[in-house]
């Protein structure tokens, strides 16, 4: 995927130029990738990026006249034509029409300052070599991932985790609350990585890296509780506005000269951005089994809006397995196996198009995942905010995970005893810093820079490995007003059905793949398409089964895992390289297993898919020496 690369050692043991190449290198995963960088040998520092040969394709790294500062950058910028305005006339013209150029000049015109002018999905690594500063700056929501360590003197930085572990000398000490967190929760919260040393580095941050002193510290330069509070915005007001900050941003994602497409489900999110994109032709992608509700709904809203339609079937789990070894590359473990959505369609997507505009993030701008704000409003204490947190975590964001007694019989000692409570205290940890926002809004957050945020990491590192990503909802205009406005008028799909019927009417007559009830705001044919709706449901049940009805799932991971993945499983859990490691119990992987195998319990798979995956990240990351391990049977 597209990212920012490099190391910092002023003691120079090592030639940073191999170095520099044996980074780059671990993180070439298609013949596409283009892998560049740049070392300046006398400070010990070396730059670098690696990219799909999308954005940026002037070569880099970028460099000021004089050679004093040194840029990489990926993503970019929007908004930047008074920007530009703006250095010309402060005496620092950019010499070129690139991101990278303008920001170089930002820097040179503002300093430290420049970060908080940059509007848009990026990563940056700046080296001031008159100052002896290295900068590593991101976007707001930190939608491209950076990770970092620092130990002995040594930094290293790079958007996978590999890259870094490219360093021989680095120790590879397992973070055993990561592990508790991820048994629990199926992700990693704040900055942690399955390894001690290893950072994340969080949104809205430049993190200062000083050679002189040897010691670097994270600024943020942003924060939710820099959006100002509208509460006099009538439900009308915010529909009208909404609407036109959301077309806006659309439009603007998709008016260049890279082919736009969208990943189509049944949902409001990905019709909703193809029906206020404009551009023609645009593509639109779905996947799943032939009687899933997205491909039903999918099909419907393409012929709809007229795009270029492509469904890729999964009759089977075959796929999971064809998959299986570039997911476990490029997530490296932080992203379960079922969860790799749409990964069997990349390779024909990037003949069909360069950037995906995905619907990621829209139903949650409207407040309606989960948890009902009044609920939110009568928390009784900090206590019962983590409470909260830590069940919607564990049962009911993803598949339900492993419970309390489950996890006590998980583990064999010294393991069991180490464990024991890590994860709840981490949570709490993590969720301290939301505790500060308006009650109503504090889980709202939470869910958006935690538990979003890793999972906007997963699903795009994926498919940033062959397309370019970008997110109208994460749009910075349209995000502050939406979570300017007060729960009252955001925190239900009203609004969203009323922008949807103002600016799609054909799409709001396509039912919601969620309830498959119309998403229009208008009342009488939404009530009267649900009795339809209902009615069907109940004479199916009760009489004949003769109305069609789509199941939810696009996929059946669980089914999978009884049949075409069944042997799969078995050999990673119950193989002896797992049992003799010492963390996992065996009867208790023989009893979970037995569980899910018997098909008498729901989502049992979110206990054991965990499992499965932390082994293969083990055998791929941290065992030294075997750097590319078969995924399955050994």
């Amino acid at each position: 995927m597209s990212g920012v690369f490099g190391l910092l050692d002023p003691k120079k043991p090592h030639p940073l130029e191999r170095l520099a190449r044996d980074m780059g290198e671990a993180m070439r995963h298609r013949p596409w990738y283009v892998i560049e960088s740049s070392s300046d040998p006398d400070a010990g520092v070396a730059l670098g990026r690696v990219a799909i040969g999308i954005f940026n394709r002037e070569p880099q790294p970028c460099t000021s006249e004089d050679g004093r500062l040194i840029l990489c950058f990926c993503g970019e910028l929007y908004d930047a034509g008074p920007l530009r305005r703006e250095l010309q006339q402060a005496g620092h013209p950019p010499r070129d029409g690139s991101d990278p150029e303008l920001v170089l000049r930002l820097y040179q015109a503002k300093g430290e300052a420049f970060i908080r002018a940059l509007r848009g999905p990026f990563l940056l690594a700046l080296w001031d070599r008159s100052r002896g500063l290295l900068f590593l700056g991101n976007d707001r929501f930190g939608l491209y991932p950076l990770y970092y360590a620092h130990w002995a003197g040594r930094f290293l930085f790079a958007p996978e985790v590999k890259a870094i572990l490219a360093d021989p000398a680095l120790p590879r000490h397992l973070d055993l609350t990561a592990l508790a967190q991820y048994m629990r929760f199926q992700q990693l919260l704040g900055a942690r990585t399955f390894f001690e040393e290893i950072k994340l580095l969080p949104p809205a941050s430049l993190l200062c890296f000083d050679i002189p002193q040897g010691s670097y510290h994270i600024r943020g330069y942003w924060s939710v509780n820099d959006i100002p509070f509208r509460p006099n915005v009538s439900q009308s007001e915010a529909g009208e506005e909404a609407g036109r900050l959301l077309q806006g941003a659309v439009r603007r994602l998709s008016g260049d000269a890279l082919r736009p497409g969208v990943y189509l489900s049944g949902g409001l999110d990905s019709r909703t951005i193809i029906g206020l994109t404009q551009r023609r032709p645009i593509t639109s992608i779905t996947y799943g089994t032939a009687n899933c509700r997205d491909v039903h709904y999918a099909r419907r809203i393409a012929r709809a809006v007229g795009s270029d339609h492509h469904w890729f079937d999964l009759p089977d789990g075959r796929w999971v397995m064809e998959c299986a070894d570039l997911h476990l590359a490029l997530t490296e473990g932080s992203h379960s196996w079922v969860h790799a959505h749409g990964m069997s369609t990349l390779p024909r997507a990037r003949e069909l198009m360069d950037v995906n505009l995905t619907g990621w993030g829209g139903v949650n701008l409207w407040g309606v995942r989960n948890l009902p704000a009044a609920t939110e409003r009568t928390a009784a204490s900090d206590r019962e905010f983590v409470s909260r947190l830590f069940h919607l975590l564990n049962q009911e964001w993803t598949w339900p995970g492993l419970t309390e007694g489950e996890e006590g019989v998980l583990y064999r000692e010294p393991f069991r005893s180490q464990l024991r409570g890590l994860a709840f205290d981490s949570l709490r940890e993590e969720a301290a810093r939301y505790l500060e926002c308006r009650m109503e809004m504090r889980r709202r957050y939470f869910n958006l820079f935690e538990h979003d945020r890793r999972l906007t990491h997963n699903l795009v590192t994926f498919s940033r490995s062959h397309l370019e990503v970008r997110f109208p909802f994460h749009d910075y205009d349209f995000f502050d007003f939406m979570y300017s406005l007060p729960m009252a008028v955001r925190g239900h799909l009203e609004l969203y059905r009323g922008l949807l019927h103002q600016r799609c009417p054909a799409l709001s007559h396509i039912p919601y793949d969620h309830d498959e009830f119309l998403p229009t705001s208008e009342s009488l044919v939404r009530s009267s398409h649900a009795l339809v709706v209902r009615a069907k449901r109940r004479l199916n049940r009760h009489l004949f089964p003769i109305v069609p009805e789509w199941v939810t799932l696009y996929a059946d991971y669980e089914g999978y895992l009884r049949t075409d993945l069944k042997a799969w499983g078995e050999a990673l859990l119950f193989d002896r390289r797992t049992l003799e490691r010492g963390i996992f119990d065996a009867d208790c992987l023989r009893w979970l297993w037995a569980r899910h195998q018997s098909g008498t319990e729901l989502h049992t798979i979110g206990k054991i898919a965990p499992i499965m995956t932390y082994e293969m990240m083990l055998r791929r990351l941290y065992e030294k020496g075997d750097t590319n391990p078969k995924v399955g049977p050994t």
